[in-house]
């Protein structure tokens, strides 16, 4: 709620023709993102080209809300505006206008708008609470709306039973709002979707003619390469591989190996399962190695693609770097990652983490320099 209450005053502050109907607009957001506005997702994608291709008057519903939207003055240049503005809740409003000179695709932008939408979904009782932030902000005079209109205005939102709300016409005329609400890990990574597309545009056309794209994340245990493989996974149509499915198995972990810098996975068995498996522009399987129970699990079957994610540490190992096409290393500061590893993990598993695995981890790090030979570091 403090939150809230320091973004509804920043954007006052950026925004000052802001009216109570766009204040309430900004919370409804912060709590519910945009998926009112979707019906499915070719419609979604239509939508947002046309508003940003086609000049003239149009009938619009996107994030300006219901009305006539001047899209030749919505897409204008950006004039230095950010690309991305906070709105709290983990969300971002990504502005239109300053796509123009990006590689993201739009269809890429439009899944950003989709997987927000079905990630967020919010409750009147938390929305509830947060119009009573507007109404103490009112009553502060960090606002400066009166408090009684501001009242006025929610009493008869709520007897509607609070809906979508557009923007006001004057906030409309003064900024020609043109956004979409993504949530703000896709302003953490934005450089890798924009990396990403250019790669896949670039790979179809006739002078390069490559038919897959592979990239790497590596890092630290908890610095977040799982997560941002499973968003990567939700945005794209790709195949995503963990190297936690192939930690050594019993037989391979002799004390001279485990002495190895790097050696604490099979990278022999990814190169021969996975990496030329993908080059072969064939199906194929792998298997996974599950280390609890000390076994192989059943064989995954892997259908082509043209775009691959391969997450984990030792991913960028000197035996299997060379075949990415990007590369992206994650760090995290030693106390974060401790915190981290103890909260997902536990104390017992902490300690094991903290004694064996990290060292490992970060004698793999230095000896081979892997951030230093990444594209992109986070």
């Amino acid at each position: 709620m403090n939150e809230l209450e320091e973004i509804l005053i920043s954007h006052y502050k950026k925004y000052p023709c802001m009216q109570i109907q766009d204040a309430v607009k900004l919370i409804y957001q912060n709590e519910f993102a945009g998926g009112h506005l979707i019906s499915n997702e070719a419609e979604s994608l239509a939508r947002l080209r046309e508003e940003i291709v086609t000049g003239g008057q149009t009938q619009c519903h996107g994030d300006h809300g219901q009305g006539t939207c001047p899209l030749a003055q919505s897409v204008r240049p950006s004039c230095g505006e950010p690309l991305f503005e906070e709105i709290g809740n983990g969300l971002c409003r990504l502005n239109l206008r300053g796509l123009a000179d990006r590689t993201v695709s739009l269809e890429t932008v439009n899944r950003f708008f989709i997987y927000t939408s079905e990630t967020i979904k919010g409750t009147v009782r938390v929305f509830e609470k947060k119009l009573g932030i507007l109404l103490d902000c009112c009553d502060k005079g960090t606002l400066t709306f009166k408090r009684d209109e501001a009242e006025e205005y929610v009493s008869a939102y709520k007897k509607q039973g609070y809906p979508p709300v557009s923007h006001s016409a004057i906030y409309r005329e003064m900024y020609h709002p043109a956004y979409r609400i993504v949530l703000s890990d896709f302003c953490r990574y934005f450089d890798i979707f924009c990396r990403i597309d250019e790669l896949l545009k670039r790979a179809e056309s006739s002078q390069y003619a490559k038919d897959h794209i592979t990239v790497a994340v590596d890092g630290g245990s908890c610095s977040g390469k799982s997560t941002l493989a499973a968003l990567l996974h939700k945005i794209y149509d790709c195949n995503l591989f963990h190297m936690d499915d192939f930690f050594l198995t019993p037989e391979l972990r002799t004390e001279e190996r485990l002495r190895e810098t790097g050696g604490n996975v099979d990278y022999v068995r990814f190169k021969d399962e996975v990496i030329n498996g993908i080059q072969s522009r064939r199906s194929f399987e792998y298997r996974i190695y599950d280390c609890s129970a000390k076994t192989m699990q059943q064989a995954v079957s892997v259908t082509p693609k043209k775009l691959n994610i391969v997450e984990g540490a030792y991913s960028m190992h000197p035996t299997l770097s060379d075949y990415y096409d990007l590369k992206i290393f994650l760090n995290i500061e030693a106390d974060e990652q401790s915190r981290r590893i103890l909260k997902r993990n536990g104390p017992v598993m902490h300690k094991r983490f903290m004694e064996e695995w990290v060292p490992k981890e970060n004698a793999y790090f230095k000896k081979f320099d892997v951030a230093s030979k990444c594209d992109l570091v986070f």
